[in-house]
């Protein structure tokens, strides 16, 4: 015993008494004096004098809370050489690295390795013990919000190490109120590491800054300004496209949010201008998306999706759940969700967490026409097609390796809308021509298009502040121009509403009508292939094209065979241009109607890209 003693405290000066009582008793219930004087009644029996070093600090007055302490809790206090007063009682967190932290306890220390979980209905760790006086340890993982976890693994420390299972029991409960501290901060700070969940903070701009972009959104043919700035970011062609998704896009802390579904065949350059049309927007508010999944909608921060431009590059990639949430979030401007949690005794909450939502957003989409609920929320924009189009996207890739092309001021153009973005202020807008313009009765969800189409005039007013008088109660007033404007660029996406085709079905089946009048006579038959050879079309994108155009009843199927290939035979020649030209000529006439156009204006409509 003696050499154990040694061992654990160094060298001190030992007497061995013999005494009938127990000491620990006598000190916990009657103090230092006790035990003096049943050392003087017994007398030495042995005597060993070593080096003496001090011992702790006893109190002479017995502490009412620790007259249940068992022997090995009085000894663990004088081997670790701490007081009763040197120990705060106020543990705290040592983060030791990210994989383990330490908390002091009574007795033990207390060390969570690895990660703790982000699961807030949970606290799962793996949890190990040390006992302070001997360093023995104890490791288990532990739901700390399980009781019964929690209940089981103190009745093993407590046996293992000798101690009082309700002190360990307390030491945990500490143990769990710093977790859960940590946790939430480790939550905050991982939000902040994700760029789409990061609200960076934005500097005023200086006052001589503020009046270059001032000066410029002041200016005359501001849109045609703007598209300029857009095609120095790097959009090639799609003049109309990509003033509309600016536009849309620029709706995101307005009051009346719009949204943009781009239409497109794979390959076509949806995502591309999507995405530089989101970079000429400050990017402290843009979130872009590759990838959703079903639930992630309900796990945002409460007003993380307020007054946001929303950037989904694949739209066909997200299931219902999350296509249901996203629509509701466009439409309600929030969603909820009932949710279930343990408390951290174990018991079940119930609870309704609620994420709000005021943005606008740009999808990219191989097959809009599946979406219809989608497409009656959105301005649906088909993507230019075109041989001319393609050729153009190539001589700007090619002029952009040979260095023809600088993309420092690509950069500059960006970072020029970005702050005239800036400069923009949500504002009311009174537009007296509201009843003046009639949209075509041929277009399809005629009442949701035309709460489109008014919105869209109120963002062109709002574009054009700087420009726009004011009513006595500080509204911008709308100008017959923003009207003309923005049948102008909407033109293209007022006659998707009317086709029944959707873009890229539309220019398939314009281009295989013409290489049948050209190519064979307007009655005969043909089959995929000739058409797919003809017009460098895909298999897979051909075969939905005819699949597509049979059900819609526009071409039928006269014979063939199906290891030789179906022959098929145009039976609706449908006059689509004749359509756009009419529509086209009752807007103008409306427009013209108005007042502030002039005659030429009539004459040469820039309507739309014919």
């Amino acid at each position: 015993m003696k050499n154990e003693i040694k061992n654990l405290s160094g060298n001190v000066t030992y007497k061995k008494v013999t005494v009938e009582d127990d000491l620990n008793t006598v000190f916990v219930h009657e103090g230092k004096l006790a035990i003096e004087n049943l050392i003087e009644k017994a007398g030495l029996t042995e005597i060993e004098e070593v080096e003496t070093v001090p011992l702790l600090n006893i109190p002479t007055e017995p502490i009412e809370e620790e007259k249940s302490e068992s022997i090995s809790q009085s000894v663990l206090k004088t081997v670790v050489n701490e007081s009763e007063e040197e120990w705060d009682n106020k543990p705290r967190l040592e983060i030791l690295h990210e994989n383990k932290i330490r908390m002091r306890g009574k007795f033990n220390h207390y060390y969570v390795l690895g990660s703790v979980g982000q699961d807030m209905a949970s606290l799962f760790v793996t949890l190990m013990v040390e006992e302070l006086s001997s360093g023995r340890k104890e490791r288990s993982k532990v739901d700390l919000y399980d009781r019964n976890q929690v209940d089981i693994f103190c009745q093993q420390v407590a046996g293992i190490f000798s101690q009082e299972q309700n002190e360990i029991e307390s030491d945990l409960l500490k143990l769990t109120d710093l977790l859960e501290q940590y946790r939430e901060k480790q939550l905050e700070s991982t939000r902040s590491a994700f760029p789409y969940q990061k609200r960076k903070q934005h500097f005023p701009l200086p006052l001589d800054k503020q009046q270059q972009y001032i000066k410029f959104l002041s200016e005359e043919n501001l849109m045609e300004r703007i598209d300029g700035l857009i095609g120095k970011a790097g959009v090639v062609g799609e003049e109309n496209t990509r003033r509309l998704l600016f536009v849309v896009a620029s709706t995101y802390k307005m009051n009346t949010p719009l949204h943009g579904l781009v239409q497109g065949s794979s390959g076509s350059g949806k995502s591309h201008l999507i995405n530089v049309i989101g970079s000429c927007f400050p990017p402290e508010d843009v979130i872009t998306m590759t990838r959703v999944t079903s639930k992630s909608f309900y796990h945002y921060s409460k007003d993380e999706l307020v007054d946001k431009l929303i950037l989904i590059q694949d739209y066909d990639g997200l299931d219902e759940e999350a296509q249901y949430a996203f629509r509701e979030l466009q439409t309600n401007g929030s969603v909820s969700s009932s949710t279930t949690y343990k408390d951290r005794y174990g018991n079940l909450m119930s609870a309704v967490k609620t994420v709000r939502s005021h943005f606008a957003s740009l999808l990219a989409t191989t097959k809009a026409e599946i979406y219809f609920d989608n497409m009656s929320r959105s301005m649906v924009i088909g993507v230019d097609e075109s041989e001319g189009q393609t050729t153009r996207i190539i001589q700007h890739q090619n002029k952009k390796l040979t260095g023809e092309i600088d993309s420092q001021k690509e950069n500059e153009a960006k970072k020029f809308l970005q702050n005239c973005i800036r400069l923009i202020k949500p504002m009311e807008v009174v537009n007296p021509y509201a009843d003046k313009v009639a949209l075509p009765f041929e277009a399809k969800m005629l009442r949701r298009l035309n709460s489109h189409y008014q919105a869209f005039v109120k963002q062109i007013t709002i574009l054009h502040q700087y420009q726009r008088k004011k009513d006595d109660r500080g509204r911008l007033i709308a100008q017959p121009m923003d009207l003309k404007i923005a049948c102008d660029i909407l033109f293209d996406a007022i006659m998707l509403k009317v086709d029944e085709l959707d873009s890229s079905l539309r220019q398939f089946f314009d281009l295989m009508k013409k290489l049948i009048k050209e190519k064979w006579q307007s009655a005969s038959d043909f089959t995929q292939r000739d058409v797919r050879l003809a017009l460098n079309v895909s298999k897979t994108q051909c075969f939905r094209y005819f699949e597509q155009l049979e059900l819609l009843e526009y071409i039928q199927r006269t014979g063939g065979y199906a290891n030789r290939g179906f022959k098929y035979r145009v039976v609706y020649w449908d006059d689509m241009e004749k359509t756009r030209e009419k529509i086209k000529g009752e807007l103008q006439k409306q427009l013209v109607a108005l007042g502030g156009l002039n005659d030429k204006e009539h004459q040469n409509p820039q309507v739309s890209k014919d």
